[in-house]
């Protein structure tokens, strides 16, 4: 909670509104430093000229309400406890903008998205409600779930590994036993995609065993 000094004079009857909104200004400003690693953008909203508040005698207290944005449209609450008690939400808009990683042009669905497909560029953080990334290398050999147009952020929710085992399919168990690389046929239980963990039949055991699907579709199991 950040706490300002009221600038009301002693024989004022009502709040400057100007105070008020340099308060909220002043605390959201204070409040995106500490939580954005990036500049943040902040627009106060207007407040009623027929609002008539009493002159706080103390410091005006501002706080993010409960549940509220942090970008995007959002509010801060101020309040005077002393003489006469009152609250007040002020409306601001924050805008944070940062280098994320968009499509190079439109693509669809079912791509395996390779370097050519992705670049970084500045977007605004508070239209992407549904997350970003920030590393392209993150998104190299992930597949779309829909189409996307040039120029889009990527989000979590777009992508998918792809998948490379089929249930059913035949694949390696990799074991190491007492230091010793033991490779044993199995078959899959389930669909799976690298870094899944997958149960599989071990075809020389008959036992089903569990491990971790790496890249070029093989089971580590007992690791």
């Amino acid at each position: 909670m950040l706490l300002l000094p009221a600038q009301a004079g002693e024989a004022a009857a009502v709040q400057n509104q100007k105070s008020i909104l340099e308060a909220a200004e002043s605390f959201m400003k204070a409040y995106s430093a500490n939580l954005h690693e990036t500049p943040t953008e902040i627009t106060m909203g207007r407040l009623d000229p027929r609002l008539k508040l009493a002159a706080c005698e103390g410091p005006l207290e501002t706080f993010l309400p409960t549940g509220g944005r942090t970008l995007g449209n959002t509010s801060i609450g101020v309040r005077c406890t002393h003489p006469k008690p009152w609250t007040l939400y002020v409306p601001v808009t924050v805008n944070v903008y940062k280098q994320v990683v968009v499509a190079t042009d439109a693509l669809p669905r079912g791509t395996i998205l390779g370097k050519e497909q992705i670049k970084v560029a500045k977007r605004n953080l508070a239209k992407l409600p549904q997350g970003y990334y920030v590393n392209p290398e993150k998104l190299i050999g992930m597949k779309l779930k829909r189409n996307i147009s040039g120029g889009l952020p990527l989000t979590p929710v777009m992508v998918e590994a792809p998948r490379i085992i089929k249930r059913g399919q035949r694949v390696t168990l990799i074991a190491k036993i007492s230091g010793i690389t033991v490779r044993m046929p199995g078959k899959a239980l389930a669909h799976a995609s690298a870094g899944d963990h997958l149960q599989v039949k071990n075809l020389s055991s008959k036992r089903i065993v569990e491990g971790v699907v790496t890249s070029s579709g093989e089971v580590k199991v007992g690791t």
